[in-house]
């Protein structure tokens, strides 16, 4: 096997974020394609005023216009109250987890197939909850999330050369691979994978996996076309 030129070897690196001038204190990342929000909090309430332009308690600021800025009656106005960014938070903490599809013979190959070829070295197939302070159904709960939470140097080929923090334009936070049948379901249709949606095929999205998948990608590639088609079944299966 010859080792492919891209590859470093697998080095997760959590990203530890929220230190500031004035606070040494961080945790750890893992909301975000770069891990760069640690609390769903925070997420819930970023994602109403970044994504959709809305403000709330949390963030009651409008997003200044990005040519000229603010208008100058920059006001605190929030739109939505803080109750209402923790009912969602709430909502989102308590969702169950995707339910698996069939588990075929199939699929079954592919998972032996997943975890001989090293994917799950990176996309660690379960971790378990720590205990809640207040909800007992949220504590010591095996969790098959199929992440690690932590950012990987994934090479060029799915670089977006933007630097977030402490983390490089090439790596990024493994995407928990839940729910993955779903995609299609929930994107009208067809799905559209990896961060910018490039690609509806898992095979490319396998090929365009290097840095630290790169061995991983080779060895998929390698194996019986049997193999390769029973590790994208699994794939969907979960």
């Amino acid at each position: 096997m010859v080792i492919p030129p891209d590859w470093v070897g697998v080095a997760p690196r959590p990203r530890q974020v929220g230190q500031t001038h004035r606070s040494l204190t961080t945790s750890l990342g893992r909301f975000g394609r770069k891990a760069a929000v640690a609390f769903l909090l925070q997420q819930v309430a970023t994602a109403y005023h970044q994504d959709m332009g809305i403000t709330t308690d949390f963030l009651p600021h409008e997003n200044p216009h990005p040519q000229f800025g603010s208008a100058g009656d920059d006001v605190p106005d929030p739109e939505v109250s803080r109750s209402t960014v923790e009912d969602v938070v709430s909502y989102l903490r308590m969702l169950s987890p995707p339910k698996r599809g069939p588990i075929t013979d199939q699929v079954r190959r592919g998972e032996k197939v997943f975890s001989t070829i090293g994917c799950g070295s990176c996309h660690t197939p379960s971790m378990k909850t720590a205990v809640h302070p207040t909800i007992a159904a949220l504590s010591d709960k095996e969790v098959r999330l199929y992440s690690d939470l932590l950012l990987h140097d994934m090479g060029s080929g799915l670089a977006d050369n933007f630097v977030e923090g402490l983390a490089t334009g090439t790596e990024w936070r493994t995407s928990p691979l839940w729910g993955l049948r779903l995609v299609a379901e929930h994107l009208g249709g067809q799905a559209f994978y990896l961060h910018d949606g490039r690609t509806s095929d898992l095979r490319e999205v396998i090929q365009l996996h290097g840095g630290e998948a790169a061995l991983s990608r080779l060895r998929f590639f390698s194996v019986l076309r049997e193999d390769q088609e029973a590790l994208l079944a699994f794939l969907l299966s979960l």
